[in-house]
């Protein structure tokens, strides 16, 4: 006799404790003020998240003392090698700025090169909020353990408030309305939502989408071993192509090709389900017929994402065809030429770096023959390198960008040994912006990094639980 496959375990975890709920909700809040906060471009955002960080932290940290929980501190380290890092530079500065009419940035006599420095303290401290406020969420959610409801739980309201960010903004587009959230003009004129660029709005939005991907195919595999039903794959599903459509609107090339590929790769994934065998008997005529109906609801509402987008979409093919028409006559590429200069910007100083928030001052030393008047002057000023591995290596050093790399790649190389579909979803989306960061700066958006940092910090701790 055939013995019925066993169902996934309903995790034997206890509920979630103070300590677990403390820190999702301050992560949930920090990400969520950010985001509304211009995506922590409004003037009173940095403020905002460096509190609610810190305070998730030292929240954090107490409820896992009042619990009897080991306080184990090491989740913080990062956070205190960074300030370390930081605070010797401020204290070895490498120039300063003359008091003449134009403003020129002179090299300081006796600074000591073998150390960190910075060329601008004041600049230093204002690009060292968002990094140490990521750093201290982060810290906090891996000292409070977060089990595998408590990460489902935030998870899941993460991917819900994107949603309330992706309708807010869908009906302004529909509306016409230029001013973001209805009050206030975009610097540049294209925007989406409370993000002031798009393609970060884009990043933000792959993100969410693998992590509504992971949920869809989650519950899709607990109903082939035969627990919950297929319905619940609907919700993951569903968010994730309803945000996909959002991103062409306000013209974000590069993000709707991630988009298309991430949701492209789920379709596939869910028509392969569709051939395989089912687990459990009775089932193996419904099941297919139910895996297709799903898969001709994500190409239907894809379908009307792309007759609903088909203005901005061909205003984007046609953008791409006259770029590649002039890279094909010999032009240079804008972000390549950044990233080139960038990289020789970082080469001069390799391993300690010119300083956090330095770019914009030193780069103009480093810029070829672009952006530039008939007299070499400079017209536009260059924030980011739009290449945010260079811009780290360029301002932290080799020293200072391991300080954020190597807890990075540690936490990626353990939620990579998960084998759970949402974690494994996640995971993808996480290394897509990764690679995305080497031709544009997501990394540089708080809101942005907050999400990226909520996502890897707790993708990794089911596998530290298990073991």
């Amino acid at each position: 006799m055939r013995s019925e496959p066993r169902s996934p375990s309903r995790d034997a975890e206890p509920a979630p404790g103070a300590a677990e709920k403390v820190a999702a909700a301050g992560a949930w809040l920090t990400v969520a003020v950010t985001t509304w906060g211009f995506a922590g471009r409004a003037s009173w955002a940095p403020l905002a998240f460096t509190v609610c960080a810190a305070a998730t932290a030292l929240l954090t940290v107490w409820c896992v003392w009042r619990e009897g929980l080991r306080v184990r501190g090491w989740p913080f380290l990062p956070l205190g090698l960074l300030l370390l890092y930081a605070g010797a530079g401020l204290f070895n500065p490498s120039h300063y700025r003359d008091g003449g009419t134009l403003v020129v940035w002179v090299s300081r006599s006796g600074w000591i090169e073998w150390l960190p420095s910075t060329v601008d303290r004041a600049a230093t401290l204002e690009a060292i909020l968002p990094w140490a406020s990521a750093l201290a969420l982060g810290g906090a959610l891996r000292e409070a353990r977060l089990g595998r409801t408590a990460t489902r739980w935030l998870w899941g309201a993460l991917l819900a408030h994107g949603l309330v960010v992706a309708l807010v903004g869908a009906y302004f587009f529909v509306t016409r309305n230029p001013q973001m959230l209805g009050f206030t003009v975009a610097r540049h004129g294209y925007h989406f939502s409370s993000f002031v660029y798009r393609n970060h709005w884009a990043a933000y939005a792959v993100l969410l989408i693998a992590v509504g991907l992971g949920f869809g195919f989650s519950a899709l595999r607990r109903w082939r071993l035969g627990g919950g039903t297929v319905d619940r794959a609907l919700p993951g599903f569903g968010a994730a192509v309803l945000l996909g459509i959002t991103i062409p609107m306000p013209g974000s090339r590069s993000g709707t090709v991630m988009a298309l590929g991430l949701l492209g790769a789920a379709l596939f994934g869910v028509a392969w389900l569709a051939r395989r065998p089912a687990g459990r008997r009775g089932d193996e005529e419904g099941r297919g017929v139910k895996l297709l109906l799903i898969c001709g609801f994500m190409a239907a509402v894809l379908a009307a994402g792309v007759f609903f987008n088909r203005g901005p979409i061909r205003d984007h093919w046609a953008r791409t065809m006259r770029e590649a028409a002039g890279l094909a006559q010999g032009a240079d590429n804008l972000r390549l030429a950044l990233s080139r200069d960038t990289v020789r910007m970082a080469l001069d100083r390799p391993v300690w770096g010119w300083g956090l928030g330095s770019y914009v001052i030193v780069f103009p030393q480093y810029q070829g023959d672009y952006l530039r008047d008939k007299r070499g002057r400079i017209t536009s000023k260059m924030v980011h390198a739009h290449n945010d591995w260079a811009q780290i290596w360029a301002e932290l050093g080799l020293f200072g960008g391991a300080i954020l790399w190597v807890p990075a790649g540690w936490l990626a190389w353990r939620a990579f040994r998960t084998r759970g579909a949402l974690v494994r979803w996640t995971g993808g989306g996480l290394a897509l912006i990764a690679v995305y960061a080497l031709v544009d700066f997501p990394a540089h958006c708080p809101a942005v990094l907050f999400l990226g940092v909520t996502l890897l910090a707790t993708a990794a701790e089911p596998v530290e639980r298990r073991e």
